[in-house]
Formats: C-alpha cells, structure tokens, sequence
C-alpha cells in the first residue's frame, strides 16, 4: 500500500500472491535458492467522522417524532405541519450516507523460490466493519404530505430512514505455483496460479435513527459460514531493449532500464454470500448481499537504477460491501533506492468508478519504506485521504 496499492507488475515476493501469482518466480533472470518466510498487519479507517453527531443531531431535534405525532393528529395541511415535514426532509437529506469503516488485514507466507518452479503457501484475513445512515424516507414522506395517505402500520411504522450496520469477513488458504521460463530476446516470462479456499461470512443490522444507540451498537448474527474454492491467476514478462526495438520500432533514452509488463485475474469463481437480515421487518429494511467478483487487472513497472515506477489499471468495476458503491482503481507508485537495504515508498490510489454513495474510496495518498537488513525485511506504510487514515506493517526473513 505504499505505492498506491500496485502490485500487479511490481510486487515483490512477499506480497505477489495478493496481486499476481505469476511474480512470486519473477526475478528479471534471476532464481536464488531461498525460502521467504512473512507476516504483515494492517489497519484502515475509511470515515466520516461526524457519524455519531449526525445520529444524535436527528435524534436532539426529534424531527422524525414531531413530524408523525402531527400526521397522527391530523395536522396535515397546516403552516406547522409544512414546517415539521420541512425539517425532517432537509435534516435526513443532510446525514444521508453519513458513514464509519474500518478495515483490518493479516497474511501470512512461507515460500520456496527454486527451480523449475517456485512455491508460496499463504493466509489471508480481511475484515470490514462499516456503519451508514439511509435516508430512504422521501417518497414515504412526499406520499404523506401530498396525497395525505397511510397504510394499515401508521405513518410512525412505516418510515425507515436507519442506520445501518454491516460487516464481511473472508479468509482464505492456498498455494501459488509458478515458473518462469527465458524466450527470445533473451526475454523472461513467468506465469502462476493460486487455487485456494475461502471462508466468508457476512452480518447485517439496522436500526431506525431515533431508536438507534451509538454506546451500544446492536448485535448483529452471523450467517452461516460459506466455504468454497477458487482460483487467482497471474502473467509477467519483462521486455529487453532489443524486443521493443525490433519488434516495435520504438527507441530513446526512455527504453532504458527494464520495463515489466503483468496481467492477473483474482477470484475467477464470482460467488455472493446473504447475510442474516436484521431483527425487524424485512420488508423495511432488506437483507444485504456482498459479492466475491473476479477482477482483472493490468501493470507495468519500469526500474531504472536508483528508482521505480509503476501504474495498474483495474478492468473491472468491483463491489464487495454493502453500501460501498463501486470502485474501480488507477494505482501509480514509485520506489526510491536511497542505499541497497533502504527504499522509500511512494503512491496514489484514485478510484475512477461513477459512483456516490458512503464509505466509497476516493483518492488516497501514500508513502512508506522498505528495510532489508541481512536478509530480514520490514516494510511500512500510510494510507490518508479527505476521509481515510490507515498503516499496515510487515515483516519477512529470506533464509
């Protein structure tokens, strides 16, 4: 994460798993007998901090309270009336999508880098906590007002306007194997792929904005664990001089250095898992569906002798979370080699997909450092956008 979450032509071995299989026996050339042994821990919160001062802001002002006792004493049609239904729209307008997240991740990998070919046995777990506030009160309200109609629950039962309180959690196990092979133009290729296992679960709650408690969010169940298997594949190659020369007619001081190009499909199996609903009527406030979706990606990472650089494209839209929105990623990052064992990081994350909707990631900033003293290695990150703050931390030794 600190270049901007790229990885798809730029990962080392230590975290291609996650973002091309294929890199994890890519050495430009190189094979080294070793096993790579790490762990790495991260946390992200994506937010709008005024969540909790947003519900208890509805809740001081009793809008949604004033506004049914004056349907259910048939005010309607009064200057009081106009004005409590006034309120009460503007004030859910105003805390529409207002949200809180928080990301957490650990992985583990233990790999043997030999040849033919090359072996990563890796964990993953990934965990989201997000609450949001729905308004979805404006066509109850607009019904009430202006065709002053009501259903056999009364105009209090029927408005929804909640917050909502989600949460996913996945795990997977498995295995990378890839090999690399040295074509024409004396041209390393690498390709792998990651069958594996996942286990998800997913939870859902909500609850109406007058009723709900921020010191005691309610609890939420569990669905039943789903466990299936997939696959993640990925390609990699690396284009020499005389290839692109040739083979393109292109030329110039840019050509220098070593330019990789990679290719990966995560998750080729889409699944989606639903969640136990909350414990009121369904019918208010529906069960949530997070989908497990294949993502394409494409990069390429050109290395000079002091530095990196690097860009990935996402194909594809993607939507995980309830409530996210989509997202679709273009990812720069760059690495510095200020001395062999130290590198510094840097990186930006924006997300391109249409979309408005809470906790939706926008663009991130990113930067940290690689340490890699005596075959230990440390690397470090921070994450911080207009809503998001995160650092993720990891540790590796190559024996």
């Amino acid at each position: 994460m600190a270049m901007g979450g790229t990885g798809v032509a730029s990962s080392t071995k230590f975290n291609a798993s996650a973002h091309n299989p294929a890199l994890i026996a890519f050495n430009k050339g190189n094979k080294p007998d070793k096993i790579y042994l790490s762990v790495a821990l991260g946390t992200r919160e994506l937010y709008n901090e005024d969540l909790n001062s947003d519900v208890i802001r509805v809740q001081k002002s009793k809008a949604m309270e004033n506004f049914t006792d004056a349907y259910n004493n048939s005010t309607e049609g009064t200057d009081d009336f106009k004005k409590k239904t006034k309120k009460l729209r503007t004030i859910l307008r105003d805390v529409n999508h207002s949200s809180y997240r928080q990301d957490e991740f650990e992985s583990f990998s233990l790999l043997v880098d030999t040849s033919p070919i090359t072996i990563n046995f890796f964990t993953r777990k990934e965990v989201r906590k997000q609450s949001i506030i729905l308004n979805s009160d404006e066509k109850i309200i607009d019904n009430y007002v202006e065709l002053s109609t009501s259903d056999d629950f009364g105009v209090t039962e029927s408005l929804t306007s909640s917050v909502h309180t989600t949460a996913f959690e996945m795990k997977e196990i498995g295995i990378t194997v890839a090999t690399t092979n040295v074509i024409d133009y004396n041209m390393p290729i690498s390709w792998g792929f990651s069958p594996k296992l996942i286990e998800f679960n997913s939870k859902h709650t909500a609850a109406r904005i007058d009723e709900y408690d921020i010191n005691t969010a309610a609890q939420v169940r569990t669905s039943e664990s789903n466990l299936e298997w997939n696959v993640d594949v990925g390609f990699a190659m690396l284009f020499t001089d005389d290839f692109l020369q040739n083979e393109f007619g292109l030329d110039g001081e840019w050509l220098e250095g070593e330019w990789v190009f990679g290719f990966s499909g995560m998750n080729l199996f889409p699944t989606d898992i639903l969640s136990y609903g909350p414990f009121s009527d369904t019918l208010q406030f529906p069960k949530s569906r997070p989908a497990l979706q294949a993502l394409y990606q494409i990069g390429i990472a050109h290395y000079r002798d002091k530095f990196m650089a690097t860009v990935d494209l996402e194909l594809t839209e993607d939507e995980v979370y309830t409530f996210d929105g989509l997202s679709r990623f273009i990812s720069f990052g760059s690495e510095y080699y200020w001395r062999d064992d130290f590198h510094l990081r840097g990186g930006l994350r924006i997300n391109v997909a249409q979309t408005d909707i809470g906790s939706k990631e926008g663009t991130t900033l990113s930067a940290g450092f690689l340490y890699q003293p005596h075959g230990f290695k440390i690397e470090g990150a921070v994450m911080v956008s207009d809503v998001e703050i995160g650092a993720t931390m990891g540790f590796g030794l190559a024996f």
